[in-house]
């Protein structure tokens, strides 16, 4: 016999056999006072079991026969949402001796049927074949196949498909492979009998959201957790496969899955979570996709499937453009077709007419595609023959660029340099142990290099980043976030500026002294690149201004601890190794790079040093350098800049920023060129003394060492100019004297400026750190009770301190800065109230910026401006963006340079790469 056949046997049997025999054979059923209910599981969407009712009507019938004398049952009711011949079944009814009514219904109501024993079609079908002497097997459909008896022992890997299966979706449940290594159909609570296949062109989060919205169509509504559940869950699955979703989306459909089997009042509310919660934990990776970086590994989800036409193989035949009906791609004889994103509706049919297969299908982010009407290659073929025959140099990354060098002798003047290298320098030859390859090789895993690799990754290639410290992140630990401009952060808050305001903003700022090409490229890039890193997990608290004046480009990265301020990016960048590494990046930690290697007069990779002293050469088709510059180099800050480290400059001191990118560039070639720093001020060891630093440096009596007041105190919330101004004073530093009468009325009213990194709250807790500092004979602080003693101690002519003092209070009093012209907001007399207090205030930096020139591509160039073969560089050794001040009215923007022209670099490295290899 069969479970899938009628067992006349068993229904003949059922009539005649007593409750006892019954015991005996099939064993016990829990008593019931109400009746044996037969009907599918509330939860069973697919309805296959069904087949039972049409194929073992007798079976089905024997089988509530002995269910109804083995628990005392009052009678049976067969509850169906199918057509079956009734009069078959109240036949079979008397012949078992057993009450039998019908209902026809899509579910069970629970309520209705709380004293009722309620077994499914399959179980009575199973008592059945028990009571003929025969051991059941387990109903089982696979897919769309025809159902079977399986054998419980059976592996349940056994039933499906040999390739491209990756998993199944039994029950509402979803597993991987893996998952079913060793498990048994008997193990499988498969619900409705069915197993369907998840297939390599399956998405884990689309067959969630399906599942959850059969089960929605089904769900009566009447159960409060089932009904919100369900919606709840619903939604959060739609977003994600929207691209619309976060990260604690996800937590909260699982606890909402999980309370769900616990709270709901029918198994169609107990199983209407498992969806979402098998799906995180078998399928976690691919679901978090969605979010991270808005991709659908299966390219199943519309919302994060693009279409796009790849320029290499388009031949311009047009045959796309005749088959769209939506009218979204744009054609024209000689030109490459392009596709109009924003119309398009993924339905497909242009990629079954490209006879060249150019239409292509993506998820996730588009590769870079040329500029709208982008001529075709044969197009160009004349115009690139006549270039080639004219001798002009063209190449690099396969930009094609007329570009006549300047009439010098440029290998001599190379071997010159290349002679006086070897006359100025001695460096220590490195033993090379072990040679290691790559795609593309990277100095420093900055937020440059990190870019550098994973957009290097996003193109299929592998990288090595050599990295001098410890960890990655380099002098972006310390920071709190990139700028963008244009972002939906910005728009979200109506504080946008346009690419457009902000690159006229810059270029007048810095009097058009910097490549407007390279600024233009970047900031266009910026919004983009705010996406791209919340794709990767990255959260931002929102887009900020450092002070009154400047624009909301900060986009400061939400910080661990809650609190905005220094290190806020740290979560930033552990996102991005990860990320790099994900991608295949290679990191090399304590790893320093200490030349470049040069072959045929391109560079093709770097030798380093290992953590045990071993040299490493580490090989590839082309070199990104980005080694943060040399803020902590003593020598070479003096060398450039006559400034001295610890003295009269008091930058922030980055570990291992001191150079040595900068160097190799410079011997294979590179133009030496717009070194500078980011001029800012504070006090020296600012980070240890951070409370003192941010109440002291507010807009009151600023004077130098000869006594003197010398800028507009009322400007000092940009700290750049406040850091050049200083810079111009003896010893590059200056005294900011308040007195404690003032300090009150900062805590009571809050600061004169208010700036996004030092919060008012410093100002309460100052006079703990105050109080340390005099202890402590820190130089930085001074306090005094009168203003003899105040000239005493900053070594200032007591006569001349006070005649500036009382010159300015009485500007003060008058409510006019006639000297300066600071806004009367900003004129508090300066009386000694309680006491003095000072803060001595250094130029200080961020760091260096600039020492070599770069192009828009990232490529660096040598003394004529032409492209070193191989040789490309981002972040702050190519940031020569500022001219001659740090811009912070545009804030955030070392980092967001990093940033963007370490992705612009990776960029344009894939691009010189892939084309090599064409």
């Amino acid at each position: 016999m069969s479970l899938l056949s009628n067992n006349s046997e068993a229904l003949a049997m059922a009539g005649r056999l007593s409750q006892a025999e019954l015991e005996t054979k099939l064993g016990r059923l829990p008593e019931t006072e109400g009746r044996v209910l037969a009907a599918l599981y509330n939860a069973d969407t697919e309805g296959k079991m069904n087949m039972l009712l049409h194929t073992n009507p007798a079976g089905i019938v024997a089988g509530l026969a002995a269910a109804v004398k083995l628990s005392g049952a009052k009678g049976a009711v067969l509850v169906t949402d199918c057509d079956i011949n009734e009069q078959e079944y109240t036949a079979a009814a008397a012949t078992a001796g057993v009450e039998l009514e019908i209902e026809h219904a899509e579910m069970v109501n629970k309520t209705a049927h709380k004293q009722d024993l309620m077994m499914t079609f399959e179980e009575l079908a199973a008592l059945a074949e028990r009571m003929t002497g025969n051991e059941p097997g387990i109903f089982l459909a696979v897919d769309d196949e025809v159902p079977v008896e399986a054998d419980p022992q059976a592996p349940v890997k056994s039933f499906l498909p040999a390739e491209g299966c990756r998993g199944i979706r039994t029950g509402h449940c979803l597993y991987t492979l893996a998952e079913l290594e060793g498990v048994k159909i008997k193990d499988l609570h498969t619900w409705g009998g069915v197993i369907r296949t998840i297939r390599e062109t399956d998405c884990a989060v689309d067959l969630a959201a399906k599942e959850v919205f059969a089960l929605r169509k089904k769900s009566c509504g009447k159960c409060t957790f089932c009904r919100e559940g369900l919606y709840q869950i619903s939604q959060i699955l739609h977003a994600v496969t929207a691209g619309r979703a976060e990260l604690k989306d996800l937590e909260l459909a699982e606890e909402i899955g999980l309370a769900m089997e616990v709270s709901c009042n029918c198994t169609l509310g107990d199983r209407a979570g498992v969806p979402a919660v098998s799906m995180l934990k078998s399928f976690r990776d691919e679901t978090e996709a969605h979010i991270r970086r808005k991709e659908c590994p299966a390219e199943v989800c519309l919302a994060l499937t693009k279409f796009y036409i790849d320029p290499k193989l388009c031949t311009g035949t047009g045959a796309c453009v005749d088959v769209c009906p939506e009218h979204c791609i744009e054609g024209k004889d000689g030109y490459v077709s392009q596709i109009d994103e924003f119309d398009c509706t993924r339905c497909g049919k242009c990629l079954d007419v490209c006879a060249n297969h150019a239409v292509k299908k993506v998820s996730g982010r588009m590769p870079k595609l040329p500029p709208k009407r982008a001529r075709l290659k044969g197009a160009a073929a004349a115009s690139e023959a006549r270039r080639s025959s004219s001798g002009l140099r063209e190449r690099s990354a396969g930009r094609k660029r007329a570009y006549a060098a300047p009439g010098i002798h440029m290998a001599v003047q190379k071997a010159q340099k290349a002679e006086q290298r070897v006359h100025t320098e001695k460096k220590a030859e490195v033993k090379i142990m072990k040679t290691l390859q790559t795609d593309v090789v990277i100095v420093a895993g900055g937020p440059a290099g990190l870019a550098a690799a994973i957009t290097a990754g996003e193109n299929g290639l592998k990288s090595i980043i050599l990295e001098k410290s410890g960890t990655t992140g380099g002098a972006a630990n310390m920071g709190m976030g990139p700028l963008g401009i244009d972002t939906k952060i910005q728009k979200a808050n109506f504080n946008n500026i346009s690419v457009q305001e902000a690159l006229d903003m810059h270029m007048q700022y810095t009097h058009y002294r910097v490549d407007e090409d390279l600024v233009q490229t970047y900031f266009n890039k910026s919004a983009e690149t705010i996406e791209w890193l919340q794709e990767m997990g990255v959260e931002f608290a929102g887009a900020f201004r450092y002070f009154k004046e400047s624009e909301a480009t900060w986009h400061i990265v939400k910080p661990e601890n809650g609190v905005i301020g220094p290190r806020a990016a740290g979560p930033m960048i552990k996102k991005m190794t990860e990320r790099a590494k994900e991608l295949g990046a290679e990191i090399l930690l304590e790893t320093p790079a200490v030349s470049l290697i040069t072959e045929n007069g391109k560079v093709c990779g770097a030798k380093a040093v290992d953590k045990d002293g071993n040299g490493i050469e580490v090989r590839g088709k082309a070199v990104i350098v980005a080694t943060g510059g040399f803020g902590n180099n003593k020598e070479m800050l003096k060398e450039e800049f006559g400034l001295n480290l610890g003295e009269d400059f008091f930058p922030f001191q980055i570990p291992g920023i001191t150079g040595d990118g900068l160097r190799m560039m410079w011997e294979v070639g590179a133009e030496k060129f717009g070194a500078n720093i980011e001029a800012i001020y504070q006090i020296p060891d600012n980070l240890n003394w951070f409370l003192l630093d941010a109440v002291l440096r507010q807009p009151n009596l600023l004077i130098n060492q000869l006594g003197d007041r010398f800028m507009n105190e009322g400007d000092m919330g940009n700290t750049t100019y406040a850091g050049n101004a200083l810079h111009l004073q003896p010893g590059n530093y200056g005294y900011c004297i308040m007195d404690e009468g003032i300090l009150k009325e900062y805590k009571k009213n809050g600061p004169d400026i208010v700036d996004i990194v030092h919060p008012a709250e410093a100002f309460i807790a100052f006079d703990g750190q105050a109080a340390q500092a005099v202890e402590q004979g820190y130089p930085g602080y001074i306090e005094a009770e009168t203003v003899e003693e105040l000239a005493e101690k900053l070594r200032i002519d007591a006569e001349k301190l006070q005649d500036t003092i009382n010159e300015y209070n009485e500007m003060c009093e008058n409510g006019v800065d006639t000297k300066f012209h600071k806004p009367q907001k900003y004129l508090h007399p300066i009386t000694g109230k309680g006491k003095y207090l000072v803060g001595k205030y250094y130029l200080a930096a961020y760091g260096t910026v600039g020492g070599v020139r770069i192009n828009k591509y990232c490529e660096v160039l040598d003394e004529n401006q032409m492209p070193i073969e191989g040789l490309y560089s981002a972040g702050s050794d190519a940031n020569t963006i500022y001219g001659d001040s740090y811009n912070f009215t545009l804030p955030g923007n070392t980092m967001g340079f990093a940033i963007n022209s370490g992705r612009m670099a990776g960029e344009s490295v894939a691009e010189y790469i892939h084309d090599c290899e064409a």
